[in-house]
């Protein structure tokens, strides 16, 4: 009999601790909706935190860079030129564990298993998809899924990680900066004359013959702004980057040429085949700043939103009305929370104007 009661009294003990447990997860979590319409179960107080990709992981550090566990890519790298002035020595000395971006086979699971990472932020991209949810199904980190490069969505994002990240006020101050800058450019662009499109080329690679398509994602921030790309073509993988001729770049002689490697830069004004297009011979050819992040692409991030600006300033500057100067210094004290000096402006606007 003895032995019986003790067993219950057993019984009563482990269901209280169990029942116990169940409450305090409850009562530490909480069931969001995530912008692709998805219940998901997160703790309430976020301190871990992996970006899926690149965009993802852009959009943490405007937060909080203390959230994040890592990194998808080197700091420094050929198109985002990191610096701890803008993004901090924790940022920079964070390492790479990989993700589901471009080529890269994904994140370390075993690295953010042993980083007790808390959440992971997916990048809403329908390339992606099916192989970040391949490596993430047979762990226990939920993933939130967030639009990360779609332009006129940012508003929301911005918003929506502010709650998340449970700082509305941060996320207030990106969203109205987001929301103020589309509409000038929306506005701006109902001026433009149908027909009267500044036609550009997208020159990326070494040798400036490796392009991306009119509908891609990749590309999103040209078609805000009505400019026409000469390059029409259909997007075959998240990469982009579809080869072309030159052939063909001569026959469409676009207005403007938009670079993205510096070296391409360089050597465009020396090549005496592209010194026949009309965009070489008026100078009319521009290189993609990148500091701290790409402005327009590789990756998409939040930085096009200063880049609809800067696009519209020299595709388009009869119609841009705005100091872009001013423009560029604005972005930076509320993105990256400091003041450029000339020195700095300099330095991020090198051939790009």
């Amino acid at each position: 009999m003895n032995f019986l009661k003790e067993e219950k009294m057993k019984n009563k003990f482990l269901f209280f601790i169990l029942f116990s447990f169940i409450c305090l997860t409850q009562l530490s979590s909480k069931t969001i909706t995530d912008m692709s319409n998805n219940k998901i179960v997160v703790p309430d107080k976020i301190e871990r935190v992996f970006g899926s990709a690149p965009p993802t992981t852009f959009l943490i550090s405007l937060y909080k860079p203390d959230l994040l566990v890592g990194l998808n890519f080197p700091s420094f790298n050929m198109n985002n030129f990191g610096d701890s002035y803008y993004l901090g020595e924790k940022f920079m000395n964070l390492k790479s564990l990989g993700g589901w971006q471009g080529s890269q086979k994904g994140a370390s699971v075993e690295m953010l298993l042993k980083l007790k990472t808390q959440i992971i932020l997916g990048w809403n991209n329908d390339f992606l998809l099916k192989k970040m949810n391949k490596s993430l199904n047979n762990i226990n980190i939920p993933t939130v899924m967030v639009n990360g490069d779609d332009l006129e969505k940012m508003p929301e994002t911005f918003e929506f990680l502010g709650n998340l990240f449970d700082m509305p006020k941060r996320g207030e101050e990106l969203a109205t900066y987001a929301q103020n800058s589309l509409e000038y450019i929306s506005n701006m662009t109902k001026n433009i004359e149908k027909g009267k499109e500044v036609t550009f080329y997208y020159a990326e690679g070494q040798n400036g013959l490796t392009s991306d398509c009119t509908y891609s994602f990749h590309t999103t921030q040209f078609r805000y702004i009505h400019a026409k790309n000469i390059y029409e073509c259909q997007q075959k993988d998240i990469m982009g980057m579809e080869s072309i001729n030159f052939e063909s770049i001569l026959k469409a002689d676009p207005d403007v040429i938009i670079v993205q490697s510096p070296k391409f830069y360089t050597n465009i004004f020396k090549n005496p085949k592209w010194k026949m297009l009309k965009a070489v011979k008026a100078k009319k050819v521009y290189l993609v700043p990148r500091i701290p992040f790409n402005w327009i692409d590789r990756p998409p991030s939040f930085m096009r939103l200063l880049g609809i600006h800067w696009l519209s300033s020299v595709m388009y500057p009869q119609y841009y009305k705005k100091d872009i100067n001013e423009e560029i210094k604005t972005f930076y004290k509320i993105f990256f929370k400091v003041d450029l000096d000339e020195e700095k402006l300099k330095e991020i606007k090198k051939r790009a104007f």
